[in-house]
Formats: structure tokens, sequence, C-alpha cells
């Protein structure tokens, strides 16, 4: 992403829907466990982060990751359900701390086997974008049900 303002959607044409079908990202998030666990420390407006101009990020928030360490433009469809201190799931709409842990759900099947399998372990660092713009840093914790195949 380099401060790059054009970014690749790395994912296929079903981007905003997952399979084409009306609810079908949804439907992966609420039918398969997470992928994998990450720290995610939200950037401050002064490092470069989220502005006032849309409030804080809430539950449900869609945005998408890049790898700190690709050498591309490209972002991928990967998105967190962020926890409470217990480690359950946020409800819907809950303000999201700036620092948090998330589990991070891989919406394209065929990306999550052929790439991101290879790419994801303990310590990968990536961040979390809105187009082009970095708004959170983020560490890998835990890989979860990465290995499994998809329900």
């Amino acid at each position: 992403m380099r401060g790059n303002s054009h970014v690749r959607f790395l994912g296929g044409p079903e981007r905003a829907t997952a399979s084409g079908l009306p609810g079908a990202v949804s439907h992966v998030m609420a039918v398969r466990p997470p992928d994998f666990e990450a720290e995610v420390r939200f950037l401050t407006p002064e490092e470069g982060g989220r502005t006032g101009q849309y409030g804080p990020p809430r539950q449900g928030y869609r945005p998408d990751i890049h790898y700190d360490d690709d050498q591309t433009d490209g972002i991928w469809m990967i998105w967190p359900r962020f926890l409470d201190e217990s480690g359950q799931e946020l409800p819907k709409d809950t303000l999201i701390p700036q620092i948090s842990r998330a589990h991070f759900y891989i919406i394209n099947d065929e990306l999550r086997r052929t790439v991101h399998r290879e790419r994801l372990r303990e310590g990968v660092r990536f961040h979390i974008c809105e187009g082009a713009h970095r708004v959170a840093a983020c560490r890998v914790t835990k890989i979860l049900a990465l290995h499994d195949d998809a329900a």
C-alpha cells in the first residue's frame, strides 16, 4: 500500500457478498468458526488513523486487511469480530476499544485454502484498512480454524 491512494481488492468479483447471494458474508461468519485471532491497535488521528468523520468503529465494522510484507497495493477481504475481555465476541454495534483482540474470518474459501493458509501464522503483522487508508496495526496471536475445511 505504501501510501498509494489506489487500491486493488483481492478476493474476486464476489467482494460485496462473498458468493453473489444476499446475506452470504454474514452467513459465513455465522456458521464457520474464526480462522485466526489477532491483537488490534487502532491508530490515533495523529498517527494517520481514523478521524472523527465517521465516528469510532463499532462491532459489525467491515474493513479489509493488508499484510505488512505485501509488495502489492492489494487488500484482502478478511473481516473481524471484536472480543471482550473474556474472549467473547462483542454484541453488534458495540464501540470497539482502541486496543482490542478480534477473531478474523476469511470470506473467500478458495483464497483461504490457496493463499492465506500459507501466509498466516502466529506473529504475522498486518493492518486494517479502509480503502487505501491504514487505520489499525495488528498481529496474529492464534491460529484457530484456518486449516479446517469450510462448513
